[in-house]
């Protein structure tokens, strides 16, 4: 027998999550804060690192790091659980909540699609089924669609990123509560990566509803390479899942250079958010001006339609710039590139290149999928 064998018939198909190496002089395509840190801040940052006893383990709960975030968000310490990213924390639910309803084959995990990839692998390596449904051609959710899958599949999470990747698009916090409130039985988690970008939050929620969760990460502000992410919710719902959780997840330096940046420089990443903020709305217009289709965002990020979208893509490779393409036939996000902002700087590079390379007509939508039944 072969070792290959071993491998679950769900993991034949996939192919592992991979971000290639470019040497691109304008990196727009990873959804990162384009702002690197002041070097007084960097500084401090490294210092703060040095205090790290690097041949101890960390501290297991992150214990300084917990009391500022729950201060900050008003929350009790117990409320809180930390992942080496959100996507750790992802990984964590879908194995907490993987036991199967009854007569069902495998527990269910909704997501709607497109949408952030990890919700699936997360689902899959859990041995849990993933439910998806099809957003609308804006990119707003169905609700009627969701809802219907929710009734027919039974699902045991439902993963909503608020704002959206890889669209941008921010769905209603209505939507959200009333979605807990007529599944009490499911578990909604409210990805909130790009909350900075958006402005709006789903924490409120929190106390009237107990299958509510909240996701964040300190991953979109200007500190990616500390891989943070923390969930909140109700101290039992954050108890089970704390039994799945690695210990030690969260190293020393990253909780030391965290706990630095938001106890003495979060008024330096405050004003980062500002200026993407403000360089997105720039953008966005511009980009509209050009021809191309572009759906409103609320992330660091831009979702746009244009004809020849590869060709495009390639274009703007070709000149230094480096975006996300998402454009694959008869699929929703067929003639879509997703632009992360940059600096100024950069930003005006990828305009200059865009003006050089982009159709000027707009492309139509294309049709969305037709959504399939929910396997029980």
């Amino acid at each position: 027998m072969s070792w290959r064998e071993l491998v679950r018939e769900e993991l034949k198909t996939m192919e592992p999550y991979r971000v290639h190496a470019s040497d691109a002089p304008v990196r727009l395509d990873a959804n990162e804060s384009p702002l690197a840190l002041p070097a007084e801040v960097r500084a401090d940052l490294a210092r703060a690192a040095t205090e790290a006893h690097l041949n101890r383990y960390p501290d297991i709960l992150a214990g300084e790091l917990r009391a500022i975030i729950a201060a900050d968000l008003g929350v009790r310490a117990d409320q809180i659980l930390f992942g080496n990213g959100s996507d750790e924390i992802i990984a964590l639910l879908c194995a907490t909540f993987a036991r199967p309803r009854k007569n069902q084959r495998k527990a269910g995990i909704c997501y709607p699609v497109p949408s952030f990839v990890i919700y699936r692998v997360a689902a899959i390596a859990s041995g849990c089924m993933p439910l998806e449904v099809p957003l609308r051609p804006d990119f707003m959710l169905d609700e009627v669609a969701l809802e219907r899958s929710i009734v027919a599949g039974q699902p045991n999470l439902l993963f909503l990123a608020l704002p959206n990747n890889p669209t941008g698009t921010l769905w209603p916090r209505e939507t959200v509560e009333t979605l807990c409130k007529n599944h009490p039985g499911l578990i909604v988690i409210a990805d909130e990566a790009y909350l900075m970008y958006s402005g709006v939050s789903h924490l409120d929620l929190l106390p009237r509803y107990e299958n509510l969760l909240v996701m964040r990460t300190l991953s979109k502000i200007g500190l990616a390479g500390l891989r943070v992410g923390f969930l909140i919710g109700h101290s039992e719902v954050i108890h089970e899942v704390e039994k799945v959780r690695p210990p030690y997840n969260v190293g020393s330096l990253n909780q030391r250079a965290a706990v630095a940046a938001l106890a003495r420089h979060k008024d330096v990443l405050d004003k980062c958010v500002e200026e993407v903020i403000a360089e997105r709305e720039r953008v966005q217009a511009a980009l509209a001006s050009s021809g191309a289709t572009v759906f409103p965002s609320k992330a660091n990020f831009i979702m746009v339609r244009v004809a020849g979208a590869t060709e495009v893509f390639e274009g703007l490779k070709s000149r230094g710039v480096l975006i996300k393409c998402f454009d694959r036939p008869k699929t929703p996000l067929e003639g879509c590139l997703r632009i992360t902002i940059g600096t100024r700087a950069e930003n005006d590079a990828l305009l200059e290149a865009w003006n050089a390379v982009a159709p000027k007509a707009p492309v139509e939508a294309a049709e969305p999928p037709t959504p399939t039944e929910p396997a029980a």
